[in-house]
Formats: C-alpha cells, sequence, structure tokens
C-alpha cells in the first residue's frame, strides 16, 4: 500500500476523533443549559401548584365563614319568631330563614367543588414535586458529566492534535505527499471524509460498486506490483480507495493497526 495514503487513513481516524471531542464539548453545555430550563418549568410548575392550592384554601374558609355566619343568623331570626307581635312579622322572618339556607346551601356546594378542585392541585403539587426531584437530580448529574468531559476531551483534543500535526508534516514534507494532502483536505470539506474503505467491491461510504479490474488492483498484495502504490479514487464518490487484507486472512487484528504488517 502507497504509504502515504496508510498515513492517510491514519490521519482521518484522528480527524474523525478530534471532530467527536469537539462536539461533545460543544454538547456538554447544551446539556446543561436544557437540564437548567427543565428545573426551572418544575419549579414554575410547584408554584403554580401552591399558589392555586392557598387560593382554594382561601375560598374555602371564607365558604366556612359566610355558612357559619349565616347559621348563626338563622339562631336569631328564630329567637325573634319567638317574640314577633304579628303573622307579618313571622313572614318576613320565615323569608329571611329560608334565604339564609338557601345561601348556606350554595356555599356547600362552593365548598364541595373547592375541595374537588384542591385534590387536583395536591396531585398536581405532589407531580411536581417529584418532578422537581428528578430534573434536580438530572441537572446535578449533567453538570458532573460537563465537567468530566471538559477535563478528559480537553486533554484527548491536545493530545490528538498534536499527533495529527505531526503527521500531517510528515506527509507533506514530499512534493507527492503535499499534493495528496490538499487533496485530502479538498474531499473531507466537500463529504466529510476523504478516505474510504473497499469492502467486498464496494466502497464503504458510497456503497456503490468497484469494477472487477480495480478491485482486483486494490486487492494485489504484492509490493512489485504495477500499482503497489497507487491511490485509486471511488469513480463514484472521489474518495480515496484503500483494501485491507487482513479481512482476507483468519488472522486477530487490532482496528487502527498500521497495514503495513499485514503485508508482510
Amino acid at each position: 500500500m502507497n504509504p502515504i495514503l496508510e498515513d492517510l487513513i491514519i490521519l482521518q481516524a484522528q480527524d474523525l476523533e478530534l471532530k467527536l471531542l469537539r462536539e461533545e464539548l460543544a454538547e456538554a453545555p447544551r446539556r446543561v443549559a436544557a437540564a437548567e430550563a427543565a428545573v426551572k418549568k418544575s419549579e414554575t410548575a410547584l408554584s403554580s401548584a401552591k399558589q392555586s392550592l392557598a387560593k382554594e384554601e382561601s375560598l374555602r374558609k371564607g365558604h366556612e365563614l359566610d355558612i357559619a355566619d349565616r347559621k348563626g343568623k338563622i339562631t336569631r331570626l328564630r329567637k325573634q319568631m319567638e317574640s314577633a307581635a304579628n303573622a307579618a312579622q313571622i313572614a318576613a322572618l320565615e323569608h329571611e330563614i329560608t334565604f339564609s339556607e338557601q345561601s348556606i346551601s350554595q356555599h356547600e356546594d362552593e365548598e364541595l367543588a373547592s375541595m374537588e378542585r384542591t385534590e387536583g392541585f395536591e396531585a398536581d403539587l405532589a407531580k411536581a414535586t417529584d418532578s422537581l426531584a428528578t430534573t434536580t437530580a438530572s441537572l446535578a448529574a449533567e453538570r458532573v458529566r460537563a465537567a468530566d468531559v471538559l477535563a478528559k476531551n480537553t486533554a484527548s483534543v491536545e493530545g490528538i492534535s498534536l499527533e495529527r500535526s505531526t503527521l500531517r508534516k510528515k506527509i507533506g514534507s514530499t512534493d507527492e505527499g503535499e499534493a495528496t494532502l490538499s487533496s485530502y483536505d479538498r474531499i473531507a470539506k466537500a463529504k466529510g471524509t476523504a478516505v474510504s474503505e473497499a469492502v467486498d467491491h464496494k466502497c464503504s461510504a458510497c456503497q456503490m460498486m468497484i469494477r472487477p479490474q480495480r478491485w482486483n488492483d486494490l486487492a494485489e498484495r504484492s509490493p512489485n506490483s504495477e500499482f503497489a502504490n497507487t491511490i485509486f479514487s471511488c469513480e463514484t464518490c472521489g474518495r480515496m480507495l484503500f483494501h485491507d487484507p487482513r479481512r482476507d486472512a483468519p488472522v486477530r487484528w487490532t482496528p487502527g493497526e498500521r497495514l503495513t504488517s499485514a503485508t508482510r
């Protein structure tokens, strides 16, 4: 395999890893912000449920006071009936008693409706309390996770960036390498990746078939082959193609291991 292409395979792995690490670094504060928003939403719901409960309790106490007041009035009216001088006075007192009893009935209905609403608000309060506990725990976990990602990914980015810089200098140390690196950067910018493994007669990036002759040239292992150092491109997507001969051999190998060991 062309040694420049072999280095480009490693360079692409570094580029993809750096992209992932940086995305995680950017995502961490967004996750914390989302968790903070969830806590605020739960706090608002909890406050609303408490206010609704307090309002209903106040309203219900008002009905209770009105009922007690009407009952006291009925008691006084009945006593007044005992000393009423004529039928007209009795009728007037009975009318007031009837009105008070109707008012009591109305207040009792309102009180019952308030109790039913209170049950709903109490359920909302319990739900909001649980939600606040859950979102608060999630926020704490996201803050810990964000700190961990920041520490680990920052260190990893620095280490890989240094390795990447060294590798790019090595690749670009020759005219051929500089030109190939320029093509790599152009293709990667346009398509996200510039190098693609040829697997089972296909480009693994675009999944299009590779011509039989091109496949044979890619899969040729002999270092004396006419195309041993040729870098082929996918005729569909334009990515640089490579074939890993270890896929054809029943041996264990570690992903990312330099491919030259497989051709010896």
